[in-house]
């Protein structure tokens, strides 16, 4: 019998150690882009229901997918890769130069709720996302307040995504139609996360919304699961006002860890919200009111050195906080438009750490899936570690279902 448990446990870590390959793989394809036809590539999603609002559009430089052993990536368009996506027997197949790597399948297209139509004449897309994981994303306003002051996040998009061609500019959405769409997303099955972020406003009018949305939430139903992603407040007695609304979780993104760049690269950040030293102090309060792992931050991967990054993981998880941490991209018409990330060998080695820092402080796989910059990036390799696997695929994970 021991034998027998022997055998299953090096089966086991054998494929663990696959699946740990294929993300490093997955993250090199992000860093060097893929060779592909987009025309072919729109055909092949169109046959299998995978088609997303950027085919729908025209707009074909990327392309998103599973590998062939469940991890998730994706790539940029380019000539100057090894890397190339060809189409056979009406099946996409994935090349390294000449060396088949195996056929990859795209990430769903957009659920059928997505196109459903408010009281108000939007379709849910418009005020919300729909995930892969059975949760919902909203942006509540499309712009932020720091651009007119001079202060945006010098790596942040948001100001600059609602000037691109297609995208739909509801620059403020109502509490009334997030609660219709969250609704009818909630019928529909998919609503068993809930997760609110937006540009700053002051505030004062930033809790009075999230609550509004939550109140108008519970209108119909008792709770709903999700996190509320806020600037850390200057008087702290207010986060408990959030958890009292009904949110489970919540979190402040502090971007990065090393204070002096917090400063430069946040200078909203960091004259609108009490500096650096009371980002930190909010995040360790609203610990004492949603209790461990159900408060969230976030650090940019790439921004920094690396062991500031981790130093800042590190210290957050031994305060019950989850930080997250999400792959620099430089940004369109951004002030770091020009710099680039580091190289993948840089990413494999900050997610290979920081997801052993979270299971050794006993976060769980559901705490990993419901902060802001959280799910495949990281969620994938703990839920590795933890061989949380089904025979050799890593399956997609979904939020435990709610009640209708």
């Amino acid at each position: 019998m021991a034998v027998a448990t022997e055998k299953i446990t090096k089966e086991k870590e054998a494929v663990k150690e696959l699946l740990l390959k294929e993300a490093r793989f997955g993250l090199d394809l992000v860093e060097k882009g893929i060779s592909f036809d987009p025309q072919e590539i729109k055909r092949i999603k169109a046959l299998t229901g995978s088609e997303s609002q950027n085919d729908i559009s025209g707009r074909g430089d990327s392309v998103s997918f599973f590998l062939p052993h469940g991890n998730s990536s994706s790539g940029h368009l380019t000539r100057w890769t090894p890397y190339s996506i060809e189409v056979e027997d009406d099946k996409a197949i994935l090349y390294d130069e000449k060396t088949r790597i195996g056929q990859i399948t795209f990430t769903e297209g957009p659920h059928p709720v997505s196109k459903q139509l408010l009281s108000t004449g939007e379709k849910v897309k418009d005020i919300l996302g729909v995930g892969a994981t059975g949760g919902l994303h909203v942006n509540y306003s499309n712009e932020c307040a720091l651009k007119d002051l001079g202060e945006d996040c010098l790596f942040c998009t948001i100001n600059h995504r609602t000037t691109d061609e297609g995208v739909r500019k509801i620059i403020m959405k109502t509490p009334k139609q997030v609660a219709e769409a969250y609704d009818l997303a909630r019928q529909a099955g998919v609503g068993n996360h809930f997760r609110i972020t937006g540009g700053f406003v002051p505030e004062r009018r930033e809790l009075e919304y999230y609550i509004d949305v939550a109140e108008k939430i519970r209108e119909k139903y008792e709770d709903f699961y999700g996190v509320a992603i806020i600037g850390a407040p200057g008087d702290l007695s207010v986060l408990a006002k959030y958890k009292e609304a009904g949110y489970a979780n919540i979190s402040h993104n502090i971007e990065v860890w090393d204070k002096n760049l917090f400063a430069h690269i946040c200078p909203g950040k960091e004259k609108r919200n009490g500096g650096y030293k009371h980002w930190i102090e909010s995040l360790e309060a609203a610990v004492e009111i949603f209790g461990k792992g159900n408060v969230h931050s976030t650090i940019v991967g790439g921004l920094e050195p690396k062991e500031s990054t981790l130093e800042g993981i590190e210290y957050f998880a031994s305060k019950g906080i989850v930080c997250h941490f999400s792959q620099f991209r430089p940004g369109k018409d951004t002030p770091l438009e020009q710099y680039r990330s580091p190289e993948a060998a840089f990413h494999w080695d900050l997610l290979d750490k920081a997801t052993d820092i979270y299971h050794r402080y006993g976060f769980t796989t559901l705490q990993m899936y419901n902060g802001p910059a959280s799910g495949n990036h990281s969620a994938s390799v703990f839920r590795i570690k933890g061989y949380e696997f089904e025979g050799d695929k890593l399956t997609q994970w979904k939020f435990p279902v709610l009640g209708k």
